[in-house]
C-alpha cells in the first residue's frame, strides 16, 4: 500500500456557462499540472468547492482526471461528504474507476466531539480497498485530534495525513505519534510552509499551489530533497507573495482567479457574490506574473506552457 510523496496538487473547479463542471477544461488543467512534475493530483478538493459539485459532477471529474493522467501521476480524490453513506459511495466509484488512494476528512457542518469523529472516519476507512490519506482541516471541519489521530493509525487502509493546522507545533506532534506505523507519510496542505515542513519530516504537500504554480511547489520539493536549501528557500518565499493577493478574495474563489491567470477558463463559482473584483483580479493576475518571473531568475527553467 503506497503512501503519498512529493506535490500533490488540489484541484480547482472550472465551470462552464452551465454552471456544471467543465470537464473539458479539467482535462487541460491536468495536462499542465501534470506538466509541472507534480507527483499527484487531488481532484475533488476543498479549493475544488467539492461541497457545491452534485455526486455526478464529483464522479465526471474524478473520472476525467484517472482517464486523461493515464498512470503518469498518483490520483487521490477526495471522498469528504456530509454523511458516512456518501462518502462510502464516492469510495465505491474510486475503487472501480482505478484511483489509487482517497482523501477523507471529518464530517463537516456540524462540530462534532472526538467520538464521532473517529467513528465517522473509521466505518469509511474500514470499507476502503483503497489507501485512506486523513485531512486535518480544522478551518472548515471538526479538528482531527491527537488522540482520534492515534486512534485512527491502528486501521490498516490508513496511510497517510494532509494536515492542514498551518501549525509547525501541530505538525510536530502528527509527525511523533505517526512514528508507530511503518510507511505512514504527512503532508502538509498549506503551500507557504512546504519547505520548513519537509525540515521537520513532512514527505510534501497537497496544496491549490500545486495546480497554480506546479513547475515552482515540484521545484521547491526537489531542492529540499537534493539539499539545495537556500535555493528551496528563495523558491519558497516567491509562494506567500502570490498567496497573500489570493486571499484577498474570499476562498476559493482568489485561488480561481490565479488560475485564470494562467491562461484556464474557470468560470464563476456556485456561491452568488455580486461582486466584479476587476482590481483584486489584475493585483492577482501581476502577482502570477511576478512569481512565474521569480522562478524563472532563480532556476533558469521556463514555466510550464499552456496548451
Amino acid at each position: 500500500m503506497f503512501s503519498p510523496e512529493g506535490v500533490y496538487a488540489a484541484m480547482m473547479t472550472p465551470f462552464g456557462e452551465d454552471g456544471k463542471a467543465d470537464i473539458p477544461e479539467i482535462r487541460r488543467m491536468t495536462e499542465f499540472i501534470i506538466d509541472g512534475g507534480v507527483n499527484g493530483l487531488f481532484p475533488v478538493s476543498n479549493v475544488g468547492e467539492a461541497m457545491h459539485l452534485s455526486a455526478g459532477e464529483k464522479k465526471r471529474f474524478i473520472e476525467a482526471v484517472t482517464d486523461q493522467a493515464n498512470g503518469r501521476v498518483k490520483i487521490t480524490p477526495g471522498i469528504c461528504c456530509a454523511s458516512t453513506d456518501e462518502s462510502v459511495s464516492l469510495l465505491e466509484f474510486c475503487e472501480d474507476i482505478g484511483a489509487d488512494g482517497v482523501v477523507l476528512c471529518p464530517p463537516f457542518y456540524f462540530s462534532y466531539p472526538e467520538e464521532v469523529i473517529y467513528h465517522s472516519i473509521a466505518a469509511v476507512a474500514k470499507k476502503s480497498k483503497l489507501p485512506v490519506i486523513l485531512y486535518n482541516i480544522p478551518k472548515y471541519t471538526s479538528p482531527i485530534t491527537p488522540y482520534v489521530f492515534e486512534r485512527l493509525l491502528d486501521i490498516d487502509s490508513v496511510a497517510a495525513m494532509k494536515d492542514s493546522s498551518g501549525s509547525i507545533a501541530d505538525l510536530l506532534t502528527f509527525l511523533e505519534i505517526a512514528e508507530k506505523k511503518k510507511n505512514f507519510n504527512i503532508l502538509v496542505g498549506w503551500e507557504e510552509m512546504l519547505a520548513s515542513a519537509m525540515v521537520v519530516g513532512a514527505k510534501g504537500c497537497m496544496v491549490a499551489s500545486g495546480g497554480i504554480f506546479p513547475e515552482i511547489m515540484s521545484a521547491i520539493y526537489g531542492c529540499m530533497k537534493n539539499g539545495e536549501y537556500e535555493k528551496a528557500a528563495r523558491l519558497q518565499k516567491i509562494i506567500p507573495r502570490a498567496t497573500a493577493e489570493m486571499k484577498k478574495v474570499f476562498f476559493p474563489y482568489g485561488y480561481k482567479l490565479a488560475m485564470a491567470a494562467r491562461g484556464f477558463d474557470m468560470g464563476g463559482c456556485k456561491i452568488e457574490h455580486g461582486g466584479t473584483f476587476e482590481y483584486e483580479m489584475k493585483m492577482i493576475a501581476a502577482a502570477v506574473d511576478e512569481a512565474i518571473s521569480d522562478f524563472k531568475k532563480i532556476t533558469n527553467m521556463n514555466p510550464v506552457s499552456i496548451e
